[in-house]
């Protein structure tokens, strides 16, 4: 564990201005684990060590996510000396770097005399007298159950686990199965989905307007094949197109959002994908649940899509039924979750002011080519009577 050059230390305290009850369950959330997990996981044996790594911009990325929820992180360099245990309010708390423990000392934070012992270990014995040849055995301390059982959780897993293992990944990796918490920064919202949808409904409708195209010609031939009509082309023509459109669409959709990229082209151009629950790819199964379920969000007056405006997670009602939920690219399985919301693209917000300026321009018309219409039947009417 003392091989990496860099370790991102959780020091348990929260930064000026925030308060340990807003802090701790935000940063629940952003390593992706229930909060009292996290208060006994991590917090209770803050400092700690979550992250080692040659990495120095990673683990400067994770420091800042943390202090953007108001978390405190250090960032320090092992030598290669064994990590400690330090004993503090009767509790183990760790494994930090040594380095990390020689700087509390020195600046006063810990006495010297703090009890403590390397990963491994069972024998206690004070900071100051730490490199002296012969161990000290470790203090006697007060009964305590909690104690003993704190005791087992500290030296236990972290005995087994290896020179690249974090207390936050695993962690995290234990939760991973668990379904996405609500956040603005982890769901995709309903103008982003919107213009998504803009962008792949324009390719889909090329697309198909050249097959319907084709396929027109060649049925007007064959109804007229022979100097005879043919009832069957005359069916096929108008049924054929539409029967491959909705194949074409579904295959679009469910091969795209199953695919590696799990987004269609209009979602990868919005930066956001389609998951499960738990952020992780779906299948081809699911994902032609999800299209069909269009059908059910479509025939009641689309208030399934206007679902994903208001529920928790910002799903419609097809991603309801499907198990599905639409992230952000930056929402990866078994890694923290980001804490800020990706700005919408210049584009985006163009595309749904074109589309729903563009509906609400024909609404208008429309009532005012009515209202038209209406004044000018009461005109003639009047004139006749």
């Amino acid at each position: 564990m003392e091989n990496s050059s860099y370790a991102l230390v959780l020091s348990g305290a929260v930064l000026p201005g925030h308060s340990p009850e807003s802090v701790w369950p935000a940063l629940a959330a952003y390593f992706r684990m229930e909060p009292d997990k996290l208060a006994s996981q991590l917090i209770a044996r803050a400092p700690l060590t979550i992250k080692q790594s040659d990495d120095l911009g990673k683990l400067q990325t994770l420091q800042a996510g943390a202090a953007s929820v108001g978390a405190e992180a250090e960032i320090c360099a092992p030598d290669g000396r064994p990590a400690l245990f330090v004993l503090l309010d009767n509790a183990a708390r760790g494994p930090m770097p040594r380095v990390f423990v020689e700087e509390r000392v020195r600046h006063g934070l810990w006495p010297a005399s703090v009890s403590v012992a390397e990963v491994g270990s069972s024998s206690w014995h004070p900071f100051g007298d730490f490199d002296a040849p012969a161990a000290v055995a470790a203090p006697v301390l007060e009964p305590s159950n909690t104690y003993a059982d704190s005791m087992a959780d500290a030296y236990v897993p972290m005995a087994a686990t290896s020179p690249s293992s974090s207390v936050a990944a695993n962690a995290t990796a234990e939760f991973a199965a668990e379904s996405l918490p609500p956040g603005a920064a982890i769901h995709a919202g309903f103008w982003r989905r919107c213009a998504a949808l803009i962008i792949d409904s324009i390719l889909i409708g090329i697309v198909s307007g050249v097959v319907q195209a084709v396929i027109g010609v060649g049925m007007m031939g064959a109804v007229s094949a022979g100097g005879e009509i043919q009832p069957g082309a005359i069916f096929g023509m108008f049924m054929l197109p539409f029967l491959i459109v909705i194949v074409g669409q579904w295959l679009y959709f469910a091969l795209f959002e199953s695919a590696a990229a799990q987004a269609t082209p209009g979602k990868m151009a919005m930066g956001i994908k389609v998951v499960d629950t738990s952020g992780r790819r779906i299948g081809f199964g699911c994902a032609s649940g999800r299209f069909f379920g269009k059908i059910v969000s479509s025939i009641i007056f689309n208030i399934g899509y206007l679902m994903a405006g208001w529920t928790a997670r910002k799903q419609a009602l097809h991603d309801i039924m499907a198990g599905t939920l639409v992230v952000f690219n930056e929402v990866k399985p078994g890694q923290p979750l980001p804490s800020v919301r990706p700005p919408m693209p210049w584009y985006g917000w163009l595309l749904n002011i074109l589309m729903f300026g563009g509906i609400a321009l024909a609404i208008v018309g429309f009532f005012l080519f009515a209202s038209t219409l209406a004044h000018y039947a009461t005109g003639s009417a009047g004139s006749g009577f």
